[in-house]
């Protein structure tokens, strides 16, 4: 594989686990370091655990699958630096029946670390209407 297939299916991976909620799986391929801007407070987290920590306080319940669709990705890959940016389709059903979904944007940056291609840095954000 070359690098930009590689970075292609790592995003795929996130963006599955983040859609079927394995909240197990979500993080491995982001640096135990990770700084990740998300759209709600506190909006910044510094490494994984912390962002793990906070996944519950935000995160809606859901029944069935939940949207969460990359969309028009584009990336660019040097040898051991990359970056990647696109949006994110994001939506489900709660448990009351009600649907909602949103539109975000999603930039990532990459580098590999011993030979594998890890999030060192990841920001959401959503458009104010």
């Amino acid at each position: 594989m070359n690098n930009h297939t590689d970075i292609q299916t790592l995003l795929e991976q996130w963006a599955r686990s983040t859609r079927m909620g394995e909240q197990d799986r979500i993080l491995n391929n982001h640096s135990e370091s990770v700084i990740i801007y998300d759209v709600l407070p506190p909006m910044k987290y510094e490494g994984v655990e912390e962002y793990r920590k906070s996944w519950d306080e935000w995160q809606p319940e859901t029944t069935g699958e939940n949207i969460f669709d990359l969309h028009e990705v584009k990336i660019t890959a040097g040898h051991d630096v990359a970056f990647a940016y696109g949006f994110i389709h994001c939506g489900g059903t709660l448990p009351d029946g009600k649907t909602f979904e949103d539109w975000v944007r999603a930039t990532f940056c990459l580098e590999k670390l011993n030979g594998k291609w890890l999030i060192t840095h990841q920001h959401i954000s959503m458009p104010r209407g």
